[in-house]
Formats: structure tokens, sequence, C-alpha cells
């Protein structure tokens, strides 16, 4: 039998230990309480995943205010109420304020086995569902914080609701929009992605909603935005906290009104969901005058925090070793290890750049390793840092700089804009520095 942690609260002691050596006997794992405060340090401290509950603890009014904080705590978890009075109307709000089933004293042993059995098998159904909806995710992590993660991903993606998904530089937030279209309605067609940092801001009604043809000089064609392309699928709005205030309200008329007006043409419905990502405090960016509220609140109907690497350590380990499957596969190269020593080496860093930069450094340590285990030296020797007594103090400044700013693009996946904000450098100074240093980046 698949576990069951059940946790009786009920302030009859007797009750509460009779009842659990009962249950007991038939496989399940039980906690009791005689106390408000036993029960919610219990259920701080377990996961459980059933709890009967009494409706008449002294210390309340009547059980219902437990019911209600149990169910907003732990919405998953199944609530079998207990009542010694077996009054319909008991049952009926007991049902009411979120409990799964009702059961009165004195409890026929029979009829107590039936009702666990059922709501087990709701419990074990619910359990593997999760189990699969978070095997679709596809992603890596098994820490508190991504289970949280996992769960705001599989609610999200049941609504059409606007999401917001916000975190620092690197997390994973795209991984997140792209799990939450998956598990949605509207997988059947792939989600569009905008990266609003990269679009001219002259550019950004004519790439987002189109145009007509004559619509302006060089309109030769009527031309889909992206979103008409998304249409019946998802659009992810990614950096959206880049765009102008100009372009803010053309897109909150698009949630408003859930329509577009192509440039030169008339408006139209559309049937698109949409998600923003941002890694800047969007708040503060409205206090600063540089971003809108009505269309923070438009996009934020359900808000997705990603935890960065930092919150998480438990997971760096079995994200490097993926990382070095992965890497290994996708070039072809036989299977390597981590040594015990470069494992503990990668959980003492500090990583500003998260799981985009530790996945710089693995890969990074990968390209130039030897040897069949990685080890502190593959992780701790930079290329081109050897000694060279020809090279001037100027020519190792330009190895140690180019350098940096090579790997920085790899852990930005090449993008400009995004490099540019986490060095807090202009984006035009940035191309310049490239071309001083030989580094060739294609545009885009």
């Amino acid at each position: 039998m698949t576990e069951i942690r059940i946790l009786i609260a009920d302030d009859d002691f007797m009750f509460c230990r009779l009842t659990a050596d009962l249950i007991r006997s038939q496989g399940y794992l039980v906690d009791t309480a005689s106390t408000i405060e036993e029960a919610r340090a219990l259920l701080k401290a377990k996961d459980f995943d059933l709890v009967m509950q009494d409706m008449c603890f002294p210390a309340l009014q009547d059980g219902f205010a437990m019911l209600e904080e149990a169910r907003a705590a732990f919405p998953d978890m199944a609530i079998l109420m207990i009542s010694g009075s077996g009054h319909i109307p008991d049952a009926v709000n007991a049902i009411k304020y979120g409990a799964n089933d009702f059961i009165e004293k004195p409890i026929a042993k029979d009829h107590l086995f039936i009702r666990l059995s059922r709501l087990s098998e709701s419990i074990i159904m619910q359990r593997d569902l999760r189990s699969l909806q978070v095997t679709s995710i596809g992603m890596i992590g098994s820490s508190g914080p991504m289970h949280k993660l996992y769960d705001a991903i599989i609610q999200a993606a049941k609504f059409d609701t606007p999401v917001l998904i916000s975190g620092e530089t690197g997390v994973g937030k795209e991984l997140v929009a792209r799990a939450i279209h998956r598990l949605s309605d509207r997988s059947a067609k792939d989600m569009v992605i905008v990266n609003c940092a990269s679009i001219p801001h002259e550019l950004f009604e004519a790439e987002v909603f189109g145009y007509e043809k004559g619509a302006f000089t060089g309109a030769v064609g009527t031309r889909k935005g992206y979103f008409e392309y998304a249409e019946n699928s998802s659009i992810l709005l990614d950096e959206i906290s880049e765009l102008p205030m100009s372009e803010q309200a053309k897109l909150l008329r698009v949630i408003s009104e859930q329509e577009i007006q192509k440039l030169g043409g008339k408006p139209q419905k559309v049937n698109v969901r949409i998600i923003s990502a941002s890694n800047q405090d969007l708040p503060q960016r409205i206090k600063d005058g540089d971003f809108r509220e009505d269309l923070y609140y438009r996009i934020g109907s359900i808000v997705i925090e990603v935890p960065p690497l930092r919150q998480k350590p438990e997971d760096i380990i079995p994200l490097s070793l993926h990382f070095i499957a992965s890497f290994c596969i996708r070039h072809q190269i036989s299977p390597k290890a981590l040594a015990p020593s470069a494992a503990a080496w990668l959980l003492e860093q500090n990583y500003p750049g998260n799981v985009r930069e530790l996945k710089n450094t693995v890969e990074r340590a990968l390209v130039f390793s030897p040897n069949d285990t990685l080890s502190v030296v593959d992780f701790t020797t930079m290329p081109d840092c050897g000694e060279n007594e020809a090279l001037s103090y100027r020519e190792i400044v330009l190895n140690f700089e180019r350098n940096y700013l090579e790997q920085t693009l790899i852990m930005h996946d090449l993008n400009i804009s995004r490099t540019a904000a986490y060095l807090k450098i202009d984006k035009s100074n940035l191309w310049k520095k490239l071309g001083t240093l030989g580094i060739e980046i294609p545009r885009k």
C-alpha cells in the first residue's frame, strides 16, 4: 500500500489513541493531536495527506475556523470532519467550508475503513497526477522551493489568466513559462516568445501587432504580428520591464479589450494567453515612474517568483550532474563523473547568474578537462591564464576581459540586452567593447 499519512485532531485523548491504533492496523501512518496547538505544530512539521478533525475543540467556537485555516495553508490535503452530534447542517457546513467528507461519532469500524479507502484512492490519484505533471515540467530540483514552484506552475496552467514570472537573471523564467504553456489547454500550438528588450521601440507595433499593406513606406504586403501567430496559444513577453511607457499603454489595451490593431488596419479580436517575465522589481519601477501600475495589475493576476540558486543549494549537485550528462550526450563524448572534492567546491561558490551561471561553469570545465572525472582543478584553472613572460600588462588585461565577456555572453545565451543589463553598461558600449576585443556576435 502506498503510504498515506493521517493526522487525527480531537480533544478526546482516548478517542485519538484507539482510532489511531485501528487505522494503523490498515497500514496507514498516523499522528494524533489533542489540542489546537499540537495540531498546528504537527501540520507545520510533517506533510499529511489527510486530517481527521473534530468540530468541537474547546478552544474554538466551532471547528470550521481550523478547517478554513488548514484548507488555506494546505489546499491539496484531504480533510475528514468528525462530529459527535451527527446533525445534517454540520455535514453541509463542513463540505461548504472545504472538507472532503464528514463522519459522526461513534464511528463504526467498517464505515471508517470505507471512508478512508475512498479518500486514499483520491489522494493516490492526485499524487500520481502531480508526479506526471512535475515530470512534464522538465525542470531539475527536488528542494522545498522547487516543489513550491512546481505547485505554482501546475496551478497557473489550469487557468487562462495572465501570469507574471519574476526572478533574478538566470533562474529559468523562460522554462517556467514553457512549463505553464505545456501543461495548459493551449499546448497543441507552440508558445510565441517575444524579447521586449530586443525590439527597437519604433518597430514595436509592427512586430508585435503586425501591419497592413501600405501602412507605411516599405509595407509592400500584409504582415502578421506576434499576437496573431499566438492565436489560441500563449505568448511570453520576456523582459517586459524594458517596454517604454508609450508601448505599455498599447499593450494594456490588448489585455483589457482582448483585441489588437495592426498598423493601417482595424481592431480585431485575439484569443491569446499572456505570460510576462521580468528580472526587475516592477513595484519599484512603478514608484520610479517607469512602469504603469494598471499594466502591472493586468499582467500579474498570478505572480510566480522563481527562487534564486542560493535559496536551494541542495539542487546544485543534481543540476550539475544533469548539465554534465546533457553536455556529453550533445557532443557525443564519453560520460564524465564529478569528483567529491569538485562537488564540494561547487557547493561553496556564489552564483549571481544563478542556474545559467552554474551551467556555464560546468560546461567550461568540461570543455577544457582532458579527464574522465571533473576535479577541482578543472573548475579553477582558467584558459589563457598561464604564465607568459612575452605578454604585456595591457595584453594580460585584454585577455582576461575577453574571456570574461565571452563567458558572460554565454551565460546570457548571447543576448546583448541581458548581458549589458548584467554588466550595468549601455548596449552600444557593449557592442563597441566586443568590436575592440574581436568578439563576434550575430546581430538579431
